[in-house]
C-alpha cells in the first residue's frame, strides 16, 4: 500500500540551518534529513562546500510530510528564502508502507 505525500527540498546557506530547523519543529514536521556541505551553483554563484565559514557552504534539507502540513511549512519557509536566499521545492511523492 502507498500513501500520497509531499517531498519538500530546501537548499540554503548553512548559516541558516538552525533557523530552518526551528521552523520545521514549530510547524510540526515529524522528521527531516540534512545533507551538509552541498556543492552547486545558483544565483549567488558557485559553492564548493570547502569554505572556512558556513557562509561558503550550503545545506540541503529533505522533508517528507502529509499534504495538510505543506502550506503551513511553505508559508513559514518563504520569508527565510526570500530574505536570505535559497530554494524550496515541493513535489509529489508516494510513501511505500511495509509491515
Amino acid at each position: 500500500m502507498q500513501n500520497n505525500i509531499k517531498r519538500i527540498e530546501i537548499i540554503t546557506d548553512a548559516i541558516y540551518q538552525s533557523r530552518l530547523i526551528k521552523l520545521l519543529d514549530d510547524t510540526g514536521i515529524p522528521g527531516y534529513t540534512i545533507f551538509k556541505d552541498v556543492a552547486g551553483k545558483g544565483l549567488k554563484g558557485e559553492k564548493d562546500g570547502h569554505g572556512l565559514g558556513s557562509g561558503f557552504k550550503n545545506v540541503y534539507i529533505l522533508i517528507y510530510c502529509e499534504l495538510e502540513l505543506v502550506k503551513k511549512l511553505t508559508d513559514a519557509v518563504r520569508p527565510v528564502i526570500e530574505t536570505f536566499g535559497g530554494v524550496c521545492v515541493v513535489s509529489d511523492a508516494h510513501w511505500i508502507i511495509h509491515n
